[in-house]
């Protein structure tokens, strides 16, 4: 198809023309002023579109040196002409600025890159449609000019797709922040970690319920409201290898289901039941490494709450420090504004209990189990709560 193309165009005078000071220019001054406009309205997308950029370039700098092509244009005996020699096109081959350069670079269209690569730029910011449509029709207009003018065959400007396709996802790749990595000695325990020989640790917290009752409800809106603080409860380790470590990527959803569990037993065996069962039982991969279960009928007026995480997270003392950050009561705030006169004593505000509704949150959410702060004029009271832990062994069982 390329044949016809020039034929027709070797006989138009005045879009001969046009067409070959498209081919010169047009290519070269829509990159420049996307390169400028986003520098100026886009900074947070201009460094990743210029290391696309110039990605594309080298790209095809390399395709240029290992895979040189003849264009149609050196091939007159096929009958081809060179509109652009012989119109004396200023700023391309007909002038004395390119006559060094390399005729054989025609695999792929650099051409038909950069208008591409502009239209994926203006896609990325969400460019104003008219933009896109103009910057649309340019890229069908750079199609035919490149063949009508005999400077390249169609393949190369198909060529030019994956061209910018790997050029932009390339930058688009550099430019993401590096997530965290597995810290070597964490990542050992995922290693050394088999279906006979599970590497998560825990303890077991028990919580006075005689006055108030904990549901399976209390502890998800507990876990999500205090998410915040504990940062892995919504990581997993991702990407490990055999000379690689993993690192932590976040979970867009939780599975509420598997994390969050609740468990009726009958006595303290039933609760020592349930404890070897789930840390004989791998923790899957595919989700954050921490479970909670919460059993009722270990004792009269208890409710006890077993909490597991893998080594890869904390050892024993760092699954002490997590637990306490999600079940340490919040510290009342100061009082605001200047303090009341002697005189005229104000009595503090009453503490609303939690709802066990988990989708209405309380104003200020305390563990489950625990009274309420008392006033400050009220004599002070230890928290019925207490925890009792225990490491467990990476054989499968677990003391309670």
């Amino acid at each position: 198809m390329e044949l016809p193309l020039n034929e027709w165009l070797a006989g138009q005078s005045v879009l001969r023309t046009l067409a070959n000071y498209e081919y010169a220019i047009t290519y070269v001054a829509s990159a420049l002023a996307l390169l400028v406009w986003l520098f100026r309205r886009h900074p947070e997308r201009y460094r990743t579109a210029r290391t696309a950029f110039v990605l594309l370039n080298v790209i095809a700098l390399a395709c240029f040196a290992l895979y040189p092509v003849m264009p149609p244009r050196l091939m007159p005996d096929l009958g081809f002409l060179d509109t652009v020699r012989l119109g004396g096109t200023w700023g391309s081959w007909g002038s004395p600025l390119v006559e060094h350069a390399d005729r054989f670079a025609a695999l792929p269209s650099l051409h038909m890159a950069w208008t591409l690569w502009v239209g994926v730029e203006l896609a990325r910011v969400n460019a104003h449609r008219s933009v896109q449509a103009l910057n649309t029709v340019h890229i069908i207009v750079t199609g035919y000019v490149i063949m009508a003018t005999a400077n390249h065959f169609l393949v190369d400007a198909v060529a030019a797709v994956p061209l910018v396709a790997v050029s932009v996802y390339a930058a688009e790749r550099f430019a993401r922040p590096s997530a965290e990595r597995v810290r070597a000695p964490d990542a050992f325990f995922l290693a050394v970690e088999t279906e006979r020989a599970p590497q998560h640790t825990g303890g077991v917290i028990m919580l006075d319920t005689s006055a108030d009752p904990v549901h399976r409800a209390d502890l998800i809106r507990l876990v999500a409201e205090r998410m915040d603080r504990l940062p892995r409860f919504r990581q997993r380790p991702d990407g490990a290898g055999r000379w690689r470590r993993p690192v932590w990527r976040d979970q867009a959803a939780l599975d509420w289901d598997w994390h969050v569990a609740e468990r009726h037993v009958t006595g303290m065996d039933g609760l020592r039941e349930v404890i070897a069962r789930v840390q004989a039982e791998p923790f899957p991969r595919d989700r954050p490494l921490w479970r909670i279960i919460l059993v009722h009928g270990a004792e009269p007026g208890r409710t006890a709450v077993v909490f597991l995480m893998h080594h890869v997270v904390a050892d024993g003392v760092g699954v002490v420090a997590q637990a306490t950050a999600l079940m340490e009561p919040p510290q009342d705030p100061a009082p605001a504004g200047p303090p009341r006169a002697a005189s005229a004593p104000r009595s503090p505000p009453r503490s609303a209990p939690p709802s066990a509704s988990a989708s209405s949150p309380p104003t200020s959410p305390r563990p489950p189990g625990c009274p309420p702060p008392a006033p400050p004029n009220a004599a002070s009271a230890p928290c019925t709560c207490r925890s009792t832990w225990s490491a467990t062994s990476r054989a499968g069982t677990a003391s309670g």
